[in-house]
């Protein structure tokens, strides 16, 4: 598959699930492996905090004290733990993600290891953590100001982890090239988002069905003695699938980045110029008109 290629609309989701299915064991695997641990102590402590919560909440009565009940919850080293690795498994995912589909790139049909994306995530991590804290600080900012700045910078600095990674910008330098990318095609941007995510949602509501029913369970004391570890079970469930769907969105994201990066700088053609003369030279890819998407 050449990744630096102008697609449609259409294009770039056949592109994302058509990598995800002929590279999920090779993906699976690295996933498997940076994202793994963390995904999985996120969803023990996710379990233990959970079932906490809801067998200790306090009766509506006199002696009822939510506050109180909220304060002990939130401080609970669980609870800590689930907040911080929840922050950390998207940037890994990512950066697996993207470092696969460099490494992929570089490969030229060659097999993927995960010591080869292992290499990439290490090399980009430090930049990628700079620029993860950056983005959300800006977002955050701008969402204060009125949710509409938000969703636009946003969709904007989604390509910022993908610049780190496949250019080696650091949280100096990502904005400006985010923004030179992502001129007149915010909208493709933001709709492909949007589908991606909305499959994605679909997907991972699968693995999320389970953690929710045993939580109601408890809650309305129809399994008032659930085991605990069922509900570290079904969280960890859970994590792995906000993994898979995570891996997805950045999928998505990567192949509008190409697609950016080829309607900017036509890097496939100057491959296949720069190529002429070898023996077998990469095509030269159709240029399609997305339009507004």
């Amino acid at each position: 598959m050449n990744l630096y290629q102008q697609r449609d609309f259409g294009e770039k989701i056949n592109a994302t699930i058509q990598y995800a299915v002929k590279q999920i064991r090779s993906l699976g695997t690295a996933l498997l492996y940076i994202a793994g641990a963390p995904a999985l102590i996120a969803g023990i402590a996710s379990g233990v905090s959970s079932a906490s919560m809801l067998t200790t909440r306090p009766t509506i009565g006199p002696g009822y004290n939510v506050s109180d009940w909220m304060a002990q919850q939130l401080s609970s080293p669980y609870y800590i733990v689930t907040v911080i690795f929840a922050l950390l498994i998207p940037l890994l995912v990512n950066l697996t993600v993207y470092g696969h589909l460099k490494v992929y790139d570089r490969n030229q049909g060659e097999p993927v290891t995960v010591e080869a994306v292992w290499a990439e995530v290490q090399s980009a991590l430090g930049r990628a953590v700079a620029t993860w804290v950056m983005v959300s600080i800006l977002v955050i900012a701008a969402t204060f100001f009125f949710i509409i700045p938000g969703i636009y910078v946003g969709v904007v600095f989604s390509l910022a982890l993908a610049v780190v990674v496949f250019e080696g910008a650091s949280a100096g330098t990502f904005m400006g090239r985010c923004f030179e990318l992502i001129r007149d095609k915010w909208w493709s941007t933001f709709g492909l988002i949007i589908v991606i995510s909305l499959i994605a949602y679909l997907l991972g509501f699968v693995f999320n069905v389970p953690a929710a029913a045993v939580g109601m369970m408890v809650s309305l004391k129809i399994a008032p003695d659930m085991p605990i570890y069922v509900a570290i079970l079904t969280s960890i469930l859970s994590t792995v699938g906000s993994v898979l769907v995570s891996a997805l969105i950045a999928l998505g994201i990567a192949f509008q980045y190409f697609n950016l990066i080829e309607i900017r700088e036509g890097r496939s053609i100057l491959t296949a110029i720069d190529n002429i003369g070898s023996s077998t030279p990469p095509p030269i890819p159709r240029s399609t008109d997305e339009g507004d998407y």
